[in-house]
């Protein structure tokens, strides 16, 4: 009897929605972020929020399968496994990144096909962005002469790797601000890998319940 009922507790308790698997990575990139110098933008369900869209019966189960959204949401989804990996200096995989192996390795993994290269060549080889493109998810800001690149996430902040605090979320605020040379459109992203991509993600999702460790 006592085997059947841990059989029953755990049967009962082991299936976790797609959302508390987010809050559970969330929780744990928080932790594991290094403290700023100054304070920063946390990482909060906002930012998941773009990767799964709400069902009447499970909440966050299914990801939004519209083409027109569908480069965001592979281009947050590689953003976000990689919060909280340290800063490696020419860096280009989970080991660490340096900020121009960041931008490339995130791209790469939504489906774009560009060559790895530093900030400079980035600032050089891709098209100005207008002016509404400066405040959009996905737009590359450069700064320091085009020493350093990051992803604009909204108008206030934006994801790069730090030398002092690895993968992170920073402000534009008064340091960065004024360290800005420019903004340049966001490497294209294939329609056809995007798709097949996205196309797996139900099946994943289904197969992930019942576990609570980082996929």
């Amino acid at each position: 009897m006592f085997g059947v009922a841990l059989f029953l507790t755990i049967w009962t308790q082991a299936p976790l929605s797609v959302k508390a698997q987010m809050e559970t990575r969330l929780r744990r990139v928080n932790k594991e972020m290094p403290p700023p110098a100054t304070e920063g933008p946390q990482l909060t369900k906002d930012d998941f929020d773009l990767l799964f869209s709400k069902t009447a019966q499970t909440g966050y189960s299914l990801p939004k399968m519209q083409v027109a959204s569908g480069k965001s949401v592979l281009l947050k989804d590689a953003i976000v496994k990689r919060l909280g990996v340290p800063y490696r200096f020419h860096g280009e995989d989970d080991r660490g990144y340096d900020c121009s192996g960041f931008v490339w390795s995130v791209f790469r993994d939504a489906g774009a096909d560009f060559e790895r290269t530093n900030a400079r060549s980035l600032w050089e080889q891709l098209p100005k962005a207008t002016k509404a493109e400066t405040r959009k998810f996905g737009t590359l800001v450069f700064f320091k002469g085009t020493n350093h690149v990051g992803i604009v996430r909204d108008a206030d902040s934006f994801y790069h790797a730090s030398r002092s605090r690895g993968v992170t979320i920073s402000y534009f605020d008064d340091y960065w601000r004024k360290r800005i040379t420019g903004y340049r459109r966001a490497p294209e992203i294939d329609v056809a890998a995007m798709t097949r991509k996205l196309s797996s993600w139900p099946v994943l999702l289904k197969s992930s319940k019942g576990t609570d460790e980082e996929q």
